[in-house]
């Protein structure tokens, strides 16, 4: 039978060199591995298939950072994966699980609002008692309590997913009156956009992440928000910084056949080399084709800015 796990990581300290509970994390992620001391308690019950969400302690924590699926039991590491998966002190074990389908959470999220939800948080007040040890077992419930996005969020992305599927898109819709609504279909536009690029720039191809896994890449609407652009995923391509302003602000655009269109004034100076280099170039489509920009959006972008 399935299990669910949390598995926490914190601030740790080795002698006199100290170590970022959120840097152990990252590296952790990158191995697809996580290392389990003989001592831990609970760690013979892990088995392939099992859920875990990963938690960091501290003082500069108390918030969960994502999700995996375990892709072994607790096993003892062989000489070539210790070679692999050992980085300095902080990670010399001899003993841990694989892991599989890694999700890093763009936004990390914090135990407080959840803490009187979670079954196994008996007493409020002391709640931080619960989270004690290095991995816990946890019921299925409050597995899907810390892991689901808001509710409103899901409905509001099956929304705009029923309404990208639409073949003649609509080029304005109605703004949900209820601020609430609308911050939830905002959101759940960003991130499917940046999902379906692959947390990519759609021009220039970059994919930079923070150290806290956080993308640089940004959601944009083509035919703009501000004249009450569709939230039809049609209308959105994912953008560097420097080319979500330079779109933004009409110095390049997109031809129907996704070619780059520059703007004049700024094709021979150097200030904008980074923007008019990539002038006839195609950009990068999503990797579901069916979201691609639809034509009428890309018009509209042109007839605001005056390209062709």
């Amino acid at each position: 039978m399935r299990k669910y796990w949390i598995f926490t990581v914190k601030n740790n300290r080795i002698e006199t060199v100290k170590k970022k509970g959120i840097e152990i994390y990252n590296q952790r992620m990158s191995d697809g591995f996580w290392g389990l001391g003989e001592g831990v308690s609970n760690r013979i019950y892990l088995e392939r298939g099992d859920r875990v969400v990963f938690y960091l302690a501290g003082a500069d924590g108390h918030k969960f950072l994502g999700t995996c699926i375990l892709d072994s039991g607790y096993y003892k590491l062989s000489g070539e994966e210790k070679q692999r998966f050992w980085h300095g002190p902080f990670f010399q074990s001899d003993h841990g699980v694989r892991l599989k389908e890694v999700h890093i959470w763009e936004s990390p999220k914090s135990i407080h609002p959840l803490i009187r939800k979670l079954k196994f948080i008996k007493k409020p007040r002391v709640w931080g008692t619960y989270l004690q040890g290095s991995i816990k077992r946890i019921v299925e419930d409050d597995y899907n309590t810390i892991v689901q996005p808001d509710e409103l969020e899901t409905q509001a992305l099956k929304e705009i997913l029923e309404q990208s599927r639409i073949e003649k898109p609509k080029l304005t819709e109605e703004t949900p009156t209820i601020e609430v609504k609308r911050k939830a279909r905002a959101a759940a536009f960003r991130k499917k956009i940046k999902e379906i690029y692959d947390y990519s720039c759609a021009v220039c191809g970059k994919r930079r992440f923070s150290r806290l896994s956080h993308p640089e890449v940004e959601s944009s609407h083509i035919f703009p928000k501000e004249e009450n652009g569709s939230d039809d995923l049609r209308n959105g391509t994912a953008l560097c910084r420097l080319h979500h302003w330079a779109f933004d602000e009409g110095l390049f655009s997109i031809r129907d056949d996704y070619s780059i269109v520059v703007e004049s004034r700024i094709k021979n100076d150097k200030n904008y080399r980074e923007i008019s280099r990539f002038e006839n170039q195609k950009i990068a489509l999503p990797k579901d084709e069916k979201y691609k920009p639809h034509p009428m959006f890309l018009a509209q972008h042109r007839r605001i800015h005056d390209l062709k």
